[in-house]
């Protein structure tokens, strides 16, 4: 199995019994997972709290992370000094002692051992240190910060001004409250596990190749072929991985150079590629780890996240394949050759062979509704059986489910370290009071009108996951930005989804878009460049969540707007606006459009977008659509002129 650079050059090698103390640990991980979700432990009689399993899920990734990260760059990659042993045994016992004393721990919480509140501080600052490695030094300055602000926030000036709380209350209560570290720890190690889980059985059993097989063999006859696969194949895989960077090094390794032979640049192919990385979080049926996190915030099964997510990850990818055709039609990019495609006969083969996972899966989920974790973990299983019908798979067997687990327990290290780091942010956010304090902040700009503070809500949503992975960006700002959203009338689902969108689009925005310093290498471009790029195709992430605030019933499952005939409406007319939007940025119909023209159609689009523009109501639907018609009227039958005066000057030529 191949393994790109950044996870060859971020783990140790091993040999000998290191080799197996570090699989073992990897595969702790997933084995108890699975166990714990599934009940296991409840048929011989043993009840264990979720704060304990997250507490053993915690033990479990700082002990394996300080065995197989080094310390720097420039550390051993072959052998484990004596202070990572140290720091991998005290975080295995930090998890450990929860796990024991937890239910005695619950009857007297306020009364503070020694011995509690040395594995409070030290279990906080391997959290830090793990980070450090796992992400580098900019995400431990942030969440260093904050916990800083939890022992001066009664001396802190105005809004930031914060509750007093004792530094042994504050470390107790960030180590073992619900509500603070082992919140986001059991939603890590459940939910997120689970999808995480199936989105490795599926890659390590050529699930992930099926797809993208599937993907150019379709659109690989059409003009701009390589790039709408890209499109297609990318999002279907970055909802299974849920990871946008993860993603661009997974999938762009092959879709990438295909694009630039086709004749996209390398800005313009690394630029698509990324932004249908970064939509996969955003698609149904798995989307990111921060949909489970808004089920749980909102209180809500995890389907109806998964309904209200339908129209607007479909609006995303309809302006993306728009303007990626436009773009090729503008280029005179053609299909690929008949000779780089997929056999057509092997994909016919395999391609069956994802439709009865993905089916089963939404069985468990809508048909059964069990719990997304419990659906994760069975439709796991079933790909499980169903890919093994692949005569490699079956000989490669027991390799390829070893590496199912090493590899979901690498990928669990780096999303138990960012969750705890997000959760100890969480808990002092809760504790001081900050949260509250920062909610009135933002809603004052709410008395310049609602507008105005979306735009401050996205700005803050941006920057905070520029500086981190959109999970623990989302996980931030639903504490911070939400309340002030609903207090000002915005319904909760549609503030949740506006704040993931945009903690989520920060992966593609400069200066900091990491899933377009992903792309960089293998594009062979500026990362910058790349950026500038991907923010244009991907125009309509920055939109879309002003739509379903102004407009929810865009969100299916929104309680709002229960009409089906408005909400088919609705949708149509979303449909038409993105694809006028669309054509817009790309500058292009038949032929290149002048800037005139452009304008119009954004105008339009925005008359139709944002209900009640301009205070026209329906009558800005209206006009937005008459606009845009008279625009593609009038290329329409310049392109049918121009045809038939090139037809009678051959005519004539002839004569």
């Amino acid at each position: 199995m191949e393994k790109n650079n950044e996870e060859i050059s971020k783990f140790r090698k091993f040999m000998g019994w290191q080799a197996f103390l570090w699989g073992l640990l990897l595969v702790l991980i997933p084995l108890s997972g699975i166990l714990f979700i599934l009940s296991f432990f409840d048929y011989f009689g043993i009840s264990i709290m979720k704060q304990q399993y997250a507490a053993w899920f915690m033990g479990l990734v700082l002990s394996a992370v300080f065995i197989g990260v080094p310390a720097t760059i420039r550390s051993s990659k072959t052998v484990i000094p004596w202070y990572d042993w140290c720091m991998s045994i005290l975080g295995f016992c930090g998890g450990l002692y929860i796990v024991i004393f937890y239910p005695a721990i619950l009857y007297q919480f306020g009364v503070i051992t020694p011995l509690r509140l040395f594995f409070s501080g030290i279990v906080i600052l391997l959290i830090l240190e793990a980070l450090r490695r796992m992400f580098g030094l900019s995400l431990v300055i942030i969440v260093a910060v904050f916990l800083s602000y939890g022992f001066v926030a009664p001396y802190m000036p105005g809004a930031f001004k914060g509750q007093g709380t004792s530094y042994d209350q504050l470390l107790n209560y960030l180590y073992l409250d619900a509500n603070s570290l082992l919140d986001l720890l059991y939603l890590a190690a459940t939910m997120a596990f689970a999808f995480i889980l199936f989105g490795q059985t599926l890659l390590n059993l050529k699930g992930g190749d099926i797809f993208n097989d599937l993907a150019v063999r379709m659109f690989g006859r059409f003009r701009g072929g390589p790039a709408k696969a890209s499109v297609v194949g990318s999002g279907a895989v970055g909802s299974i991985t849920g990871n946008p960077v993860a993603n661009v090094l997974l999938t762009g390794s092959m879709t990438i150079p295909l694009m630039k032979r086709s004749g996209y640049s390398s800005s313009q192919s690394a630029a698509i590629e990324s932004v249908a990385s970064t939509g996969g979080t955003i698609t149904p049926p798995i989307m990111g780890i921060a949909a489970f996190m808004m089920a749980e915030n909102l209180g809500v099964s995890y389907q109806v996240i998964v309904i209200a997510a339908i129209v607007p990850a479909f609006l995303y990818y309809l302006s993306l394949f728009i303007q990626v055709d436009l773009k090729a039609g503008q280029n005179n990019i053609r299909k690929v050759p008949e000779k780089d495609l997929p056999d057509k006969a092997s994909v016919l083969k395999k391609t069956w062979l994802i439709v009865p996972i993905f089916f089963f899966l939404v069985y468990f989920l809508f048909a059964q509704g069990l719990p997304p974790a419990t659906a994760g973990v069975y439709a796991s299983g079933i790909a499980v059986i169903v890919l093994c019908l692949q005569k490699q798979i079956r000989q490669e067997f027991l390799p390829r489910m070893i590496s199912i687990l090493t590899d979901t327990g690498k990928t669990m290290l780096e999303i138990g370290v960012i969750l705890a780091a997000a959760g100890l942010i969480v808990g002092v956010i809760a504790i001081t009071g900050l949260g509250f304090n920062l909610v009135q902040v933002i809603t004052s700009f709410g008395q310049h009108g609602l507008f105005v503070l979306l735009i401050a809500s996205a700005v803050v949503c941006i920057i905070l996951g520029m500086g981190m992975p959109a999970v623990a960006a989302y996980a931030i700002v639903a504490v911070l930005v939400v309340p002030a959203l609903v207090e000002l009338g915005v319904e909760a689902i549609a503030a949740h989804f506006f704040v993931f969108f945009f903690a989520t689009m920060s992966n593609i925005t400069p200066p900091i878009a990491l899933a377009c310093f992903a792309a960089a290498p293998i594009a062979k471009e500026s990362p910058h460049k790349i950026g500038f790029e991907a923010t244009k195709l991907g125009i309509i992430g920055y939109i879309i969540p002003f739509v379903f605030v102004y407009n929810s019933s865009i969100l299916l499952s929104s309680s709002q707007d229960a009409n089906i005939t408005s909400v088919l409406l609705s949708i149509l007319l979303a449909i038409f606006a993105v694809s006028s939007l669309s054509v817009a940025v790309a500058g292009f119909l038949f032929e290149n459009l002048n800037w005139i023209k452009r304008l119009l159609l954004i105008l339009s689009a925005v008359l139709i977008l944002i209900p009640g523009t301009l205070g026209m109501g329906w009558g800005g639907d209206l006009a937005g659509c008459v606009i845009a018609s008279i625009v593609f009227t009038l290329e329409y039958l310049r392109r049918k002129t121009y045809k038939q005066a090139l037809l009678v000057e051959k005519e004539v030529q002839i004569s």
